[in-house]
């Protein structure tokens, strides 16, 4: 799963000047897309050494690499991409088009920062590829989170994250009114190598659940009010749809529409219907019509960009739309008129999509149904669970469906990765529990709805010549497959990979698909879910088609939530113009497109890292009573300085030191283990053992352990 933080790159007056659901309560767990799980390609990066590398990639400025010379010596290629430093001093710069990055040595960190844009120049030092730094290109943010910490007659600030491991000098007179221990925000200033802070906000030393979660805000300088501008905007609309917005929209209020989401969901952006239609169906996807009262140029439309999506948090949410409209006006609320872009298709009775129809609607939700009363009329048949007998009978339709494109999902060689969502619950803000959900029928079906409306509108507007935003998964490199294959070998399994000489030589996802099935059952099929995840790339948003690999799909786009995506939003736009037969260009020029899928992509990565740092603060904070205590783990990374652990109740994660292990061991990245120079112990990727829970440190969301039966 990623931790990327990418480069704001839209320094121009539109489409924004400034960078910046996930489904609340949504499913996550297998390649499926929309606001329901999260595809392969958008999960977390693997840790060092763990199949692929962790460090994000960023685009060479300019997108191409420069010729430049340096220090009077000969010219050569440069690259210009962004720093990740290593807590040890060193760090990596990423370069899209390059699997590995170029390795910093401690010398050429000398002034730089975690998250700077630099030009390098590729060099041989001490017998491995390295980098010489050209140039700072962008220096990263000047806002950090740390600890206020008074040494003597000095005062520093510890940075939270890891990544940065150099203290922050802080002058008398820009301590503000923190005290020692407190946690702050600061703003920092570089000069001549030098850095040091001014405290900005004092955060306090409280460790309960929101203030945690209050320092991934101030650290990611998430704008939670909106501007007056934006208000004024949202306020401006009536409180309900208007007769005049109705006029010249096809009526659909008489369709038996429902939402289905999750307990606690706030905005309903999608509503669904399924009638029978011959020996086939009829299937009915409306998505609210945010496009309507959100214009180009607009505040909102600014703000709504800067933002990108909305920011989904255990305890709130910071929409990209004011609550009048993400809450009323563009949610689908039930028995209410509501304004919407509807996509009908029928499909026959094999589940083949026949043919699609796009809308411009009024509709009106006959029930805001939750995934569990869904289910429970489903798979246990509940008659008290829906009330209504008619949409019992459009649920049983709709599952029939469901279960036909469920069949065409395995046809396709769909990935399904068995990673179940993991939450934190909370209770007058305390962290009760950590549980792992599963997926029921009601979630599934709505998975397959939104992916059926996502790719049957990518599909009418590929047909129509009509450039669009794609949600692509680009194939993973072909070296991180041979990787996977290596620690298949063992078992008698493989991916199976083109020629490299055969016109297509990347792997294809039912090929990836396959294994994964052939190792259902086996104890190493949890790890191999979690190396095929590591091999993955990126998803991203792009004019430029490549397909969505997790999906199989040779085109594919996000549609179904427009309330918490702007990606979403720009392909309403340019759908609506191109069914009134206008040119789409005249409210979404085509030449904004890259821009605006560079900047969705950044803040989907800020929200994505929002979301890991949160669960692994709170699992820590969760974990603080089990300091002593012996719990069952496995093994889930492996790098030649730490063991990751999962921590088999919670699947919180835990790390150990590998010099804390008795003797000495080197890390086999082939097979995927820590092997000991003398004697035959090793600890290999997957391995279950008891762990003890030594301490943890929620603000860095840290859980250290040792092994059981070692003495303290």
């Amino acid at each position: 799963m990623s931790r990327k933080k990418m480069q704001e790159s839209d320094k121009k007056k539109w489409p924004g000047k400034k960078a910046g659901k996930r489904g609340h309560g949504r499913g996550r767990g297998t390649a499926g897309e929309d606001h329901k799980p999260v595809a392969a390609g958008d999960r977390r990066p693997p840790r060092p050494g763990a199949g692929a590398s962790p460090w994000e990639n960023i685009a060479p400025k300019g997108g191409k690499a420069s010729q430049r010379s340096h220090a009077g010596k000969t010219a050569q290629q440069s690259y210009t991409g962004k720093v990740s430093a290593h807590p040890d001093g060193f760090g990596f710069v990423d370069v899209e088009g390059r699997e590995k990055g170029f390795f910093l040595p401690h010398e050429e960190m000398n002034g730089l920062m975690h998250g700077d844009i630099v030009e390098v120049r590729p060099v041989r030092k001490r017998g491995r590829e390295s980098a010489e730094v050209v140039r700072i290109v962008e220096h990263a943010s000047t806002v950090l989170v740390g600890q206020y910490l008074v040494q003597g007659k000095i005062a520093v600030v510890q940075p939270r994250s890891r990544n940065m491991p150099q203290a922050i000098l802080i002058a008398h007179g820009d301590a503000g009114t923190a005290s020692d221990g407190d946690w702050v925000r600061i703003e920092i200033k570089r000069d001549a190598g030098h850095v040091r802070g001014k405290v900005q906000e004092v955060l306090g030393d409280n460790l309960s659940p929101s203030r945690l979660i209050d320092l991934i805000v101030a650290e990611q300088q998430l704008e939670v009010d909106f501007p007056p501008a934006v208000i004024a905007e949202a306020n401006a609309f009536a409180d309900q749809v208007l007769e005049s917005d109705i006029k010249g929209r096809k009526d659909l209020r008489h369709i038996p529409f429902v939402t289905i989401d999750g307990e606690d969901a706030r905005d309903f952006d999608d509503a669904v219907c399924v009638l029978p239609r011959g020996e086939g169906f009829e299937a009915w996807v409306s998505i609210a019509d945010v496009s309507h009262y959100v214009r180009p140029h607009s505040a909102l439309d600014k703000e709504a960009l800067a933002r990108s999506n909305s920011f989904y948090f255990p305890d709130r949410v910071i929409p990209m739309l004011p609550e009048k409209l993400s809450n009323g006006l563009c949610s689908l609320n039930p028995h209410l008129p509501r304004l919407g872009m509807t996509v009908r298709m029928r499909f026959d009775a094999n589940g083949t999509r026949r043919s699609i129809h796009v809308y411009e609607s009024v509709i009106h939700s006959q029930a805001r149904l939750t995934y569990t009363q869904a289910s429970a009329w489903l798979e246990e048949r509940d008659e008290a669970a829906v009330e209504k007998h008619e949409l019992r009978e459009m649920l049983d339709d709709a599952a029939r469906l469901f279960r036909k494109l469920e069949k065409k999902r395995k046809q396709r060689g769909a990935l399904d990765l068995d990673m179940p969502e993991v939450r934190a619950l909370l209770q007058d803000d305390v962290v009760v529990d950590i549980v792992a959900s599963e997926r029921n029928i009601a979630q599934r079906l709505i998975e397959e709805m939104m992916l059926a409306a996502n790719t049957a509108v990518a599909e009418y507007m590929d047909a129509h010549e009509c450039a669009l935003l794609y949600r692509i998964h680009p194939a993973p490199e072909r070296q991180a497959i041979e990787t996977l294959n290596e620690f298949l070998a063992p078992f008698g399994l493989f991916v199976k990979l083109p020629k490299i000489k055969e016109k297509d030589s990347q792997v294809r996802p039912g090929d990836v698909q396959l294994v994964l099935e052939q190792s259902e059952g086996k104890p190493f099929a949890h790890v191999l879910h979690r190396l095929v995840l590591r091999s993955m790339q990126q998803a991203k948003y792009t004019p430029v088609n490549v397909g969505h690999f997790g999906l199989a799909y040779d085109s594919y786009a996000h549609f179904t939530s427009p309330i918490r995506r702007y990606a979403d939003l720009i392909v309403h736009r340019r759908l609506k113009a191109l069914i009134r037969g206008e040119d789409p260009n005249r409210v979404q020029p085509v030449g904004t497109l890259a821009d605006i899928g560079l900047q969705t992509s950044t803040q989907e990565r800020k929200q994505q890292r929002g979301e890991w740092d949160t669960q692994a603060m709170l699992a820590a904070l969760f974990h603080s009573k089990d300091v002593g205590k012996t719990m069952p783990a496995r093994i889930s990374g492996l790098t030649k300085r730490r063991i990751f652990f999962e921590i088999e109740p919670t699947m919180a994660e835990a790390g150990l030191a590998v010099d804390d292990l008795p003797g000495a061991f080197e890390l086999d990245e082939t097979g995927h283990r820590l092997a000991a120079r003398r004697g035959g112990s090793a600890y290999h990727l997957g391995d279950r053992l008891d762990v003890v829970i030594d301490s943890t440190d929620p603000v860095r969301g840290q859980i250290n352990v040792r092994l059981a039966g070692e003495q303290d």
